[in-house]
């Protein structure tokens, strides 16, 4: 298990894939999920069922690149959203190098477009002003 302070090491980088996990009896409708951030060693997810703390899921997470990231993951918070999901904190157990791989590819690729939108929509907002001398 990663401490706090390893934790904190691994930046959560905000990204939008979708989730597809499991219901068990098998559901014909599952309700959409996503990742709302991902960092190297955990995940946020928003779901639509209060999973509980402690307990171990397993899921697939859709990268960016139409990769599928094979998940088993610890619960370490749960947070009620007023939109009916929740707000599920979930730590890696388990991830094989090929998962690692494609996690590492889909934040870099985030990271990547978050910088890409702060120079088109950001860092240029300020009007230009026009210098006057006295002649």
């Amino acid at each position: 298990m990663v401490s706090p302070s390893e934790r904190r090491a691994f930046p959560r980088v905000s990204v939008q894939c979708p989730i597809k996990y499991f219901y068990l009896p098998p559901s014909l409708n599952p309700p959409d999920t996503r990742v709302i951030d991902l960092s190297q060693v955990g995940a946020c997810i928003e779901v639509p069922d209060p999973l509980i703390l402690g307990s171990v899921i397993a899921f697939h997470i859709i990268t960016s690149e139409r990769g599928v990231v094979n998940v088993q993951a610890r619960v370490v918070h749960v947070q009620a959203k007023a939109n009916t999901f929740f707000r599920v904190g979930v730590q890696f157990v388990s991830l094989s190098e090929n998962a690692r791989a494609l996690i590492a590819r889909e934040l870099e690729g985030a990271q990547q477009r978050k910088s890409l939108s702060e120079v088109t929509h950001g860092s240029f907002s300020q009007p230009f002003q026009n210098e006057t001398r006295a002649a």
